[in-house]
């Protein structure tokens, strides 16, 4: 697979899980009598679009996110038209104001707080249950994995010492440093208790007429960490090494009930795994430098999708898992911020002042930017501008 076919596979992939959460927010909308004025998947110019009903059905060109326009979901247009003080300028914006009051009973802002909360959540529920959807058919279609004893690499991790010297999926390592290894454990143990020095690997792989490829690399030192991803104090840090490689597993064939189980089992475990893990970077245990941007998901996606179908459905339940979790998140323009909003609206019994939303809103924006221009700082030291 070329990497141009490899590259917009994975941006097809990210449009697919973007569509799905943009979906949920869509589907709760009618089914709750929302008018919905636009669904776009992408951001900034316009690709494609078509009306439907009341409905605009766009395509974007930054395939990064997306929205779902409802009529009455800006709390500043809202007020103006309360206080009779919008001024169209143009017939067409008197046109769309005409439409709207004409729709006001299908306002977002005028429903009733279940019907508000039950919109913002559908985005990231119908991640997560995408995410179980496609658990739940790898493993009814391709068995569930069992690892494999023989030292036959199924994955490489991006940017690692294997990725760096061309070991690949499928490569079976036969000798390191002139001694032979059988199992992934002699392997192991020869790369941990290497001391850091170079390794000469003999490798068996497909197309190589029969003869062993012969490969140098230089290994790769970690500290150590204890179960819960806390690095240990200065004095009891411990080096190891390793080249970063996963061992390849077989699967082996399972009934619906087991795979649909699987399947559930698998997304509470990454939604755990997700929360876990974003926690500690927020409290300092896991080093930030973790926070990857749209460059490395594209970019690894499009790795995960050279090595294989699968590869590439288990990386969108990952990401799907960790769209919704984020998504929740607590900050305002957020759909965790939407839902905080209204439930302290519930609970005083009258909506937010506009000038709080404002200023939340510009903080939860401040934020995100930051986030962004962190994370895409991150991709650019990884991907363009390697130390």
């Amino acid at each position: 697979m070329t990497s141009i076919l490899s590259l917009l596979i994975s941006l097809l992939a990210l449009g697919v899980l973007i569509f799905v959460h943009e979906l949920g927010h869509f589907l709760l909308a009618k089914w709750n009598g929302v008018a919905v004025s636009e669904f776009a998947v992408g951001f900034g110019k316009v690709v494609f679009q078509r009306q439907v009903g009341e409905t605009k059905y766009s395509l974007r060109a930054i395939p990064l996110g997306g929205f779902v326009q409802m009529f009455g979901d800006d709390p500043r247009l809202v007020e103006r038209i309360k206080a009779g003080t919008v001024e169209p300028e143009t017939p067409e914006e008197e046109q769309e104001l005409q439409e709207l009051l004409a729709k006001k009973d299908s306002w977002f802002l005028s429903k009733g707080y279940f019907a508000k909360a039950s919109i913002v959540i559908a985005g990231p529920l119908f991640n997560i249950l995408f995410a179980i959807l496609l658990s739940m058919g790898t493993y009814a279609f391709l068995g569930k994995p069992v690892p494999v004893t023989h030292p036959t690499i199924g994955g490489v991790m991006p940017g690692d010492p294997a990725a760096e010297a061309g070991l690949t999926l499928g490569d079976k390592i036969l000798s390191i440093n002139g001694v032979e290894v059988v199992t992934w454990e002699e392997m192991a143990e020869a790369i941990a208790t290497s001391e850091g020095k170079p390794l000469a690997l003999e490798v068996e792989r497909g197309g190589n007429d029969g003869k062993p490829a012969r490969i140098s690399l230089s290994l790769q030192a970690t500290n150590t960490r204890n179960e819960n991803y806390e690095q240990f104090e200065d004095d009891e840090i411990q080096s190891t090494y390793r080249i970063g490689i996963i061992p390849k597993a077989d699967r082996v064939p399972v009934g619906l009930s087991e795979a649909a189980y699987l399947g559930v089992n698998h997304i509470w475990y990454l939604s755990r795994m997700t929360v876990t893990m974003l926690g500690k970077m927020i409290f300092g245990q896991v080093s930030a430098k973790n926070i990857s941007g749209p460059i490395s998901i594209i970019s690894h996606g499009a790795k995960e999708a050279k090595n294989g179908f699968d590869r590439l459905v288990s990386f969108s339940i990952f990401l799907s898992v960790s769209l919704a979790i984020l998504n929740l998140l607590p900050i305002p323009i957020l759909d965790g911020g939407h839902l905080v909003f209204f439930t302290l609206e519930k609970l005083r019994g009258a909506p937010l002042s506009l000038r709080v939303q404002e200023a939340a809103n510009q903080v939860g924006l401040v934020l995100l930017l930051m986030l962004m221009v962190f994370a895409i700082g991150n991709d650019i030291f990884r991907h363009i501008m390697p130390l």
